[in-house]
């Protein structure tokens, strides 16, 4: 193992501070619902660098996170974008499609990793190192038996229940439920919860941190971004409440 010099831990410490953080490349949306009667989506890529030119690279992974194109293949895989334009990434399904589930949703995720020019730094004798960024969304295969019809909200036959520990959260639904938000008063999230995702039929305990009362602030990420909050009221043992909240501003990471 090499040690560090405190010079060279310095030094480290100073590159390590030198780097812009914020993408250059950027999507139009934060998932994707991709229902079985479509043939492709088109998704809008741009670059909001208004003087370099970059790289953009597409591909697709499945529900464990390893590449796969037998069932979408994302086009191009990869495309030079101009400063301050925008271009298209299709997500074109493929014939292996038709083997999976018919009852409910699959899970894949689509990414976008921008590779920057070369800096000219590089051709200079300082230590310079580069970043690509990389965005990972969602991407939902919803079969036709399961297409949703138009204000459905199929999120309001969750089924919550009161525990010591906290909250068990049963998804009843064809479709993934991702939760963002847990409050007791709808102003301030609970300590302890993190985001979650629940696959179709499956069920999840939540901590609540410490917090045991009657109410809860439930939210959950609807098909375009947006946070959705429910009202949860809970007595006992028995399963809650629930009672719609009015909407609110979208939640961009989940």
């Amino acid at each position: 193992m090499m040690k560090l010099t405190p010079l060279k831990s310095l030094c480290l410490m100073l590159i390590g501070t030198a780097f812009a953080t914020q993408a250059a490349i950027n999507l139009d949306r934060t998932r994707i619902v991709f229902p079985e009667t479509d043939k492709a989506s088109s998704l809008k890529v741009d670059n909001q660098s208004k003087t370099l030119p970059y790289l953009a690279l597409s591909w697709i992974e499945d529900e464990n996170g390893r590449k796969e194109d037998s069932h979408f293949m994302a086009l191009p895989p990869i495309q030079r974008i101009e400063p301050g334009s925008s271009s298209q990434v299709r997500i074109v399904k493929q014939a292996a499609n038709n083997a999976l589930p018919k009852d409910r949703e699959s899970l894949f995720y689509f990414n976008l990793r921008e590779v920057p020019p070369k800096s000219a730094s590089l051709d200079d004798d300082r230590s310079v190192m580069q970043l690509a960024m990389q965005s990972r969304i969602k991407l939902f295969w919803r079969p036709k038996a399961i297409v949703k019809k138009a204000g459905d909200r199929s999120e309001m036959r969750m089924e919550v229940t009161a525990t010591a520990k906290g909250l068990t959260i049963h998804n009843p639904t064809p479709y993934y439920l991702t939760l963002a938000w847990l409050s007791k008063n709808g102003k301030a999230m609970l300590s302890g919860f993190d985001s979650l995702m629940l696959a179709p039929f499956a069920s999840a305990s939540v901590t609540t941190g410490g917090y045991h009362g009657s109410y809860y602030s439930i939210g959950y990420i609807d098909d375009y971004g947006a946070l959705r909050k429910l009202g949860a009221t809970c007595q006992g043992t028995s399963t809650c409440q629930l009672k719609d909240a009015k909407a609110t501003s979208d939640a961009k990471a989940h």
